[in-house]
C-alpha cells in the first residue's frame, strides 16, 4: 500500500482516491523510472526526449521526463491535447500535420537532434517517425499498446545502432515515486480530468466520450460522491 499524503491537492489525489483503475493508467505514465536513470543523465547536459503522443499517458510520461531533467518535445495530431500539454508546462509541442518531426526537433534541440523517443500511441506511424528521425545510438521506448503489428525499418535500427526498449509492469517503487512527484507539484494531473460523471450516469459518460473523443483526455465515473 502506498500512502497518499494530505499535502497533495484534492484534484490530483482523485487519481488515487476516486478511481483505483486510474492509478494503474497513471502508473504506465510513471513506469519509466529505471529507464530514466539510465538515459536522462548525460555529461553534456540535458538529454533530448521526444514523446510521441499527448494523450493522458504521453502527457504523464513527458512530465516525468521533464521532472527528471530532460528537455522534452511532445507531438500529437490533436491541437487540443497539445494545448493540455502546454497547460501542464510542457512548452515544446508539435503537430505532425503542420510540422515534420525532423523540423520540430531541429527547432527545439538544434543540430544535435534527440537521443530518446517514447512512443505513447501504439501505431506504426509514430514508431516509424521515431526510427526515421532519432539520432544514431538512440533509444526508443515503446509505451503505447499496439493493436496491429507495425512494420519497422529494421535496416535503420541496425545501421543506426538503435535500442528498442519495452515497458509494461508496475513496481511498488513506481507508485511511491508517482506520489512523490504529485506531492511536489513536479507532475500535475488535474488538467487531464476532462469531466466527472456520477455512477448512476455511467451511460452518459460513455456517450460523452463517443461525442467528444477529440476534445477530451480522461472521463471519470465516480463510484462515490
Amino acid at each position: 500500500m502506498v500512502t497518499v499524503k494530505k499535502s497533495i491537492p484534492q484534484e490530483q489525489s482523485r487519481w488515487f482516491l476516486r478511481n483505483v483503475s486510474q492509478v494503474v493508467v497513471a502508473g504506465r505514465g510513471f513506469l519509466g523510472f529505471t529507464m530514466y536513470l539510465r538515459t536522462v543523465s548525460s555529461p553534456g547536459g540535458l538529454v533530448a526526449h521526444v514523446v510521441l503522443g499527448a494523450g493522458p499517458i504521453g502527457n504523464l510520461v513527458a512530465q516525468v521526463a521533464r521532472a527528471a531533467g530532460a528537455n522534452v518535445l511532445v507531438t500529437d495530431l490533436s491541437d487540443f491535447r497539445l494545448g493540455v500539454a502546454r497547460y501542464c508546462g510542457l512548452l515544446h509541442t508539435s503537430n505532425p500535420k503542420q510540422e515534420e518531426l525532423a523540423e520540430a526537433a531541429g527547432r527545439v534541440f538544434g543540430e544535435d537532434g534527440f537521443d530518446i523517443a517514447l512512443e505513447c500511441v501504439g501505431i506504426e506511424a509514430t514508431l516509424s517517425a521515431a526510427v526515421d528521425n532519432i539520432g544514431k545510438g538512440g533509444t526508443i521506448v515503446v509505451v503505447g499498446v499496439f493493436g496491429e503489428k507495425p512494420r519497422v525499418a529494421m535496416g535503420l535500427v541496425q545501421d543506426r545502432e538503435l535500442t528498442p526498449v519495452g515497458t509494461l509492469m508496475y513496481r511498488y517503487q513506481d507508485y511511491e515515486r508517482a506520489v512523490a512527484l504529485m506531492s511536489s507539484g513536479d507532475v500535475v494531473t488535474f488538467p487531464l480530468e476532462t469531466r466527472h460523471f456520477p455512477f448512476d450516469r455511467y451511460a452518459d459518460a460513455y456517450e460523452f466520450i463517443d461525442g467528444h473523443r477529440e476534445e477530451s483526455m480522461k472521463v471519470f465515473v465516480d463510484v462515490s460522491p
